[in-house]
């Protein structure tokens, strides 16, 4: 059995033989290309061989490999796969190699460090090629099992089989190559690439550690043949080397500087940036989307609820106006529903724009103070989601209104680009209720929009205020020398003039023949738009003249143009400091004083009107050129009204318009409403057979309650035709008026009586009072545009301008002359079937506007023949010629032989029969005509003198009953004896006899005085007799409670206590009771002596005059008496709202005034003696009238 054993051992061992030799045939065959190094043997088992250590020289580090001897003999196949890794490290390091460094040693491996041990669980990689990887071994007990070599040896079986030697160790040196064999390298591509990978990797199974330090030896120096290296390594390459490196560190240190550099500028920039945006930015300032304007549709504007039908979004535009009954349909503001738990009002701009901020206002209304107070602000582009507007903490709140009217304008920094964009209210006082307007710029587009306005003319679209007008006024003077000329028609109440141009052929001077236009705007200050189309207007006729334009030349080388832009410079300098959009619906609207303008002109409506239900037209009131009432300049007139009352009669205009703002039609006039004429009344009109159909028709609608038309009714509404159907946005109402419904019928034209009725008007005075056929043209829903929107106005109403002064040519014109050539001035001239004349020019020279037709035509003056002629209006440009000759007649002889005569009646002589011969029949038509106007004239004059007498008859049986009455009690006749006593009256004495007439003291106290029981003065303490003497109460002054000082009116006007308004009105109450008032010395003085006692300014003198009469009387301009107030009212002497004023403050004071007797009277008495009537007590004491007193509107 141990044999067998021998032989199967000595079997095995010769087959390794084998084996190991057939490897080291192969072995001998592989190439390799690096020097051989030397192997250190291990320090651990010396005597043993074949452990050997490969030592490198290079740049690194040497790096100690351990390897342990390994129990068995290798098969030839890991032997080829270790051999065949080495080559391919070899040829690796071989190209990345450097050239040794002999001189430095290499550093050992520090022996305190102990290296980590490989984790167990990680795959080692493949070593790299170019460096060996560094293993540490500890050393570990032998617990191998003896190898089959060492149990032969053991055995001693080694001995039985001869060894066999073979030339190189059975372990080769891997570093060792065949010189003669080629080289051969192995690639991870070859196909036994990994698997000799792996066969050199296999180890032992139990791996015994050794070496706790390991020790590094130089290798010796060889006696082999110097290595001969190529000829280009003979030379030094050092210099350049270094001088290649310091290049590129210059360059290295180059580019760092430039990127520091940059970094610099880079950071600077950036924290220039961040200061900018820590610094509040300069808000983007845009134009109105166009709420007020009404530019944004309707369709436009949605909310969250309404209240009511009357407070939709559509009504939340901004300076939106409410209709004067609260319960009508149109609101002043969209009013939110209280029930919604959410409110917001959202306006769609129909395109991505840029929004910069928005505007609020609170609800137009009397009585109610709604007004939003803070907002949020939210925008969409698909209106479905919204983003608020956050201002880098919060959601953005906006605050809103603290009033009912002051707009508040919120800006957004930076603009929001959105298309929809929405308010939500957040809190309000009130209701919810809104008016607002959105400020957004366009976007840039490559498309062109139909709406776009590019004007063609080259002109100065901006606001300009009171110094820019003046200079761009003094700039087109400049240009156009020969046809413009600037003046002024009168200052303001600040001391601004109020300039005008004149633009004619021959600037300066009036041609017979030319007739006079004019266009007038800023009547209310903040109505900005009229202002500058006039400036706008002044530019293009300017440029257009130089450039040859026919029909411009035609228009100035024609007519006379007066343009006039400003009318109040004072309100237009506060509306334009705060801005086209900040000023509010009435900012800028009344004069410094608190006056209308528009409104401010003297009533001559009511004196026509009176004049016509009397039959008093035309024999005693003409029905034009209506004289101005006694002292009506002194009045309540603003110092602006004088100057235009003046410029009206010095020049002959023909036509006229002036531009207001607010809405969007031309309005003509009556601008006054009258109470229909009563059927009942016997002193209406009286129907002349003659007239025409349309008069008749006319006075007819008027009888049945109809408004009172013009005569010229059908001539104003072809003018305000002419202008709105011009214009080319003006008639498309279908979208309704700025504020309400369409009043126009879709003409773009009304009667302002019937929109909006006013007293005083400029348009009814400037038809009634000169031959001015003067309209109100409303431009604009917006009053005051902003700037960007001028071009597009100018658009609109360029040839409306034009076309409405081209009708100062419709009609006839001609010259009225006397036999002899020479012209005769102030002329009348009237046409048949129209109840309206106009009079001639200082030349002689007359315009009357009138429509297509045929027309009698009669021309007519003092101490001349009327003369008649036919005149025919065509279709054609310009007006028909018309003129008049007329003789002189023999008016002013009788009017001679009447004054001799005392202008007494003369009895006339019957004419005898006197037959005709046949000659005499064909006497001359002209005498015959002459002396049936003597006829009639003289026919006339008996009327009135018949009047006359009977009037003085009746006065002078008035005065017999006031000097001798009867008593009820007794027949004896009680007559005023030299010894009648006398009391002191208003302004002189007033006599017991007065007294007892006037009912103020009875029968007994009359009796007692008679008989000395009583004496005067205890009479006139009695406050029954007090209180028609001296009154019983008035209103002296003001009381300040803080400081208890007493002021006259005066002085709290001049300290700003009271409007200049209010203060005229207390002071002209106290003139027309009595005295004027000094509170602080408790005196009564006349109008005379407060001015010279400084009580009153001396520019009030003449109008507290004027209302003192109502105590001294007023002069009848017919009989000469003495009338009183109420008689001066009848008269139409007097403004009838301002007669009512006076009356009322009698009346509250104690009584109405007798100014013959210097006393008050009762009220039964004031019937007896015609004072009062039924009409005025009516008047006075309607329940519906709220102003019987005095009030401060500051209060």
């Amino acid at each position: 059995m141990r044999a067998e054993v021998l032989f199967v051992w000595v079997g095995v061992s010769f087959c390794c033989a084998l084996i190991c030799a057939e490897a080291h045939e192969e072995e001998k065959q592989l190439p390799s290309n690096h020097a051989r190094m030397r192997e250190t043997q291990d320090l651990v088992e010396p005597g043993r061989e074949g452990k050997h250590h490969d030592v490198e020289m290079s740049d690194e580090p040497a790096e100690v490999t351990e390897k342990t001897k390994p129990k068995k003999k290798k098969t030839p196949e890991e032997i080829e796969a270790a051999r065949a890794k080495k080559a391919a490290e070899r040829e690796a390091k071989a190209k990345k190699q450097k050239a040794p460094k002999p001189t430095k040693k290499p550093k050992l491996p520090k022996p305190t460090k102990k290296p980590k041990p490989p984790k167990p669980t990680k795959k080692p990689k493949a070593p790299k090629p170019t460096k060996k990887t560094k293993t540490t071994t500890m050393a570990q007990p032998d617990i191998q099992p003896p190898s089959l070599e060492e149990e032969q040896e053991k055995l001693g079986l080694n001995t039985m089989i001869p060894p066999i030697t073979p030339k190189e160790s059975v372990e080769p040196d891997l570093d060792t190559r065949n010189a003669t064999s080629p080289t051969k390298s192995l690639s991870e591509v070859d196909p036994d690439y990994w698997d000799r990978i792996q066969a050199r990797g296999r180890y032992p199974v139990k791996k015994e550690v050794t070496t706790t330090e390991v020790i590094m030896y130089i290798p010796e120096e060889t006696t082999s043949v110097p290595f001969v290296g190529p000829w280009y390594e003979d030379y030094d390459y050092t210099d350049l080397a270094a001088k290649k490196q310091e290049e590129e560190e210059e360059r290295v240190r180059k580019e760092k500087a430039e990127k520091a550099e940059q970094m610099k500028k880079k950071w600077e920039e950036e924290e220039k940036e961040r200061l900018k945006s820590s610094t509040p930015a300069e808000p983007k300032k845009c134009p109105p989307l166009g709420l007020e304007s009404h530019r944004v549709e309707d369709d436009q504007l949605l909310a969250s609820s309404q209240s009511h039908h009357g407070f939709s979004a559509q009504r939340g535009r901004l300076n939106m106006q409410s209709s004067k009954n609260e319960e009508d349909m149109y609101g002043g503001g969209w009013c939110a529903e209280t029930e919604e738990k959410e409110h917001w009002f959202q306006v769609d701009a129909r395109r991505e724009v840029e929004f910069s901020g928005v505007i609020t206002q609170g609800r137009n209304a009397e009585q109610h103070e709604d007004f939003v107070s803070s907002y949020f602000v939210a925008f969409s582009n698909d209106s479905r989601d919204w983003t608020v507007l956050h201002d880098g903490y919060a959601e953005w709140l906006f605050y809103g209104n603290v009033d009912k009217d002051t707009p508040v304008m919120s800006q957004f920094v930076p603009p929001v680009v959105a298309r929809y964009i929405r308010i939500l209210p957040q809190s309000w006082n009130g209701s919810l209720c809104l008016r607002a307007e959105v400020l957004a710029c366009q976007l840039p587009s490559s498309y062109r929009s139909e709406n776009e306005v590019n004007p063609s003319d080259d002109l100065d679209f901006k606001h300009h205020n009171y110094k820019d007008m003046r200079q761009m006024m003094k700039v087109i003077n400049e240009e156009c020398p020969n046809i413009t000329r600037i003046y002024n028609i009168g200052k303001s109440s600040q001391g601004l003039k109020m300039y005008a141009m004149e633009i004619s052929d021959k600037p300066g001077e009036h041609e017979t023949g030319e007739p006079e236009f004019r266009y007038t705007a800023g009547l209310h200050g903040n109505e900005a738009l009229g202002r500058e189309l006039l400036l706008l207007l002044m530019q293009f006729l300017c440029k257009e003249y130089n450039d040859d334009n026919p029909r411009v030349r035609r228009l100035v080388d024609g007519v006379r143009i007066h343009l006039v832009p400003s009318l109040n410079p004072d309100a237009y300098e506060l509306a334009f400091e705060m801005g086209s959009e900040m000023g509010n619906w009435a900012l800028g609207h009344w004069t410094d004083e608190g006056y209308d303008i528009f409104q401010n002109f003297p009533d001559l409506n009511s004196i026509l009107w009176g004049a016509e239900d009397r039959g008093w037209v035309p024999r005693i009131v003409p029905n034009h050129h209506i004289p101005l009432p006694e002292n009506v300049l002194n009045s309540t007139l603003a110092v602006e009204t004088k100057s235009l009352i003046t410029w009206m009669e010095r020049n002959p205009f023909v036509l006229g318009a002036n531009l207001q703002g607010g809405e969007k039609m031309v309005v003509y006039p009556f601008d006054m409403q009258r109470p229909p004429i009563s059927l009942t009344d016997s002193r209406r009109w009286r129907v002349n057979s003659e007239m025409s159909e349309e008069t008749w028709a006319r006075i007819q609608r008027q009888n049945e309650g109809a408004l009172r038309e013009t005569p010229d009714d059908a001539m104003f509404r072809w003018l305000a035709m002419s202008y709105a159907h011009s214009h080319l946005t003006m008639t498309e109402t279908y979208r309704g008026s700025c504020h309400g419904d369409d009043v126009t019928g879709g003409q773009g034209i009304t009667n302002r009586a019937s929109w909006n009725p006013v007293v005083g008007s400029m348009n009814d005075f400037s038809y009634l009072h000169t031959n001015c056929f003067e309209l109100s043209i409303f431009l604009g829903c917006d009053k005051f545009p902003h700037e960007s929107e001028l071009p597009l106005e100018w658009e609109n109403n360029r040839e409306a301008l034009l076309s409405f002064m081209e009708q100062v040519h419709r009609g006839i014109k001609g010259v009225v002359r006397d036999v002899e050539g020479n012209p005769l001035p102030n002329a009348t001239v009237s046409v048949e079937g129209i109840r309206h004349d106009v009079k001639t020019a200082v030349g002689g020279d007359y315009w009357r506007l009138l429509n297509p037709g045929e027309y009698k035509v009669t021309a007519k003056a003092d101490g001349y023949t009327p003369q008649t002629r036919l005149c025919m209006v065509g279709y054609d440009t310009g007006a028909t010629s018309c003129n008049f000759k007329l003789p002189k007649s023999n008016w002013d002889r009788i009017k001679q032989i009447m004054a001799l005569n005392g202008n007494k009646p003369i009895p006339l002589v019957p004419k005898t029969i006197v037959k005709t011969t046949a000659s005499t029949l064909m006497a001359d038509s002209t005498t015959i005509g002459m002396e049936t106007h003597a006829k009639a004239q003289n026919a006339e004059r008996l009327r009135r003198l018949r009047l006359m007498r009977s009037r003085r008859l009746q006065r002078q049986r008035s005065q017999a009953r006031m000097r001798t009455f009867t008593t009820t009690t007794t027949t004896t006749t009680v007559t005023e004896t030299s010894e009648d006593k006398s009391f002191k009256g208003i302004r002189k004495g007033v006599s017991m006899s007065e007294l007892f007439q006037s009912k103020i003291i009875d029968e007994k106290l009359f009796n007692d005085l008679n008989a000395g029981k009583v004496t005067v003065s205890e009479v006139s303490e009695m406050n029954s007799v007090r209180k028609y003497l001296e009154g019983t109460n008035s209103i002296a002054g003001v009381y300040i409670q803080s400081t208890r000082e007493t002021l006259s009116v005066y002085e709290a006007k001049s300290r700003g206590l009271l409007t200049p308004g209010t203060s005229l009105v207390l002071l002209e109450a106290q003139a027309a009771t009595g005295f004027v008032i000094d509170p602080v010395k408790n005196k009564k003085l006349s109008v005379e002596e407060a001015v010279n006692k400084g009580v009153v300014g001396k520019e009030w003198k003449e109008k507290l005059l004027s209302a003192e009469r109502a105590v001294t009387g007023y002069k009848d301009p017919y009989t000469g008496n003495t009338i009183s107030l109420f008689q001066a009212l009848q008269k139409d002497l007097i403004v009838k709202d301002h007669g009512i004023r006076l009356l009322e403050a009698q009346i509250a004071t104690g009584g109405i005034i007798d100014p013959v007797y210097s006393h008050r009277v009762p009220v039964h008495v004031a019937y007896q003696r015609g004072y009062f009537n039924e009409e005025m007590n009516r008047i006075l004491s309607d329940a519906g009238d709220d102003t019987k007193g005095f009030f401060d509107p500051n209060t």
